[in-house]
């Protein structure tokens, strides 16, 4: 599945957010593109949200996930696991400081199926306030054309 211009894949992020007694769910469908750079793995896509589209770029090595956003928000994020690390958030409600403790990574591939799987999950503060407890789901599979 390895192209310099990367593959076509239909993708699926859920993510899960609990603080508390509060539970939210918040799932989407894209299309997008995987490929592989050494042993680095890019997920790149596109999603729609109530300001505007945001591009964004999962970039996945055997030690940690890194998350890049543009567009409608703008994000740089590095998830470790068992680290705390900072970032940046900035949308139109603003700019935060986001400060993450990494609990899971874990990533996998079946060549044979043309279909991975990603998943890291996270306790999350903005602005030094506790945000909650985030679970990352993402699946995706090679796109028939």
């Amino acid at each position: 599945m390895e192209k310099a211009t990367g593959t076509p894949i239909r993708l699926k992020q859920v993510t899960e957010i609990r603080d508390g007694f509060r539970k939210e769910t918040v799932a989407f469908e894209t299309n997008g593109l995987y490929y592989l750079k050494g042993n680095t793995v890019y997920l790149s896509f596109e999603e729609e949200q109530e300001t505007g589209k945001v591009k964004t770029i999962v970039k996945v090595t055997d030690e940690e996930v890194t998350v890049l956003r543009s567009g409608a928000a703008n994000m740089r994020h590095v998830f470790r696991k068992s680290e705390e690390t900072v970032g940046n958030y900035q949308s139109p409600l603003g700019h935060f400081i986001m400060k993450t403790k990494t609990e899971n990574v874990q990533y996998q591939y079946n060549e044979k199926t043309k279909k991975g799987q990603l998943f890291f999950s996270y306790i999350l503060q903005l602005q030094n306030q506790q945000a909650g407890r985030y679970s990352i789901t993402i699946t995706f599979r090679e796109a028939k054309l």
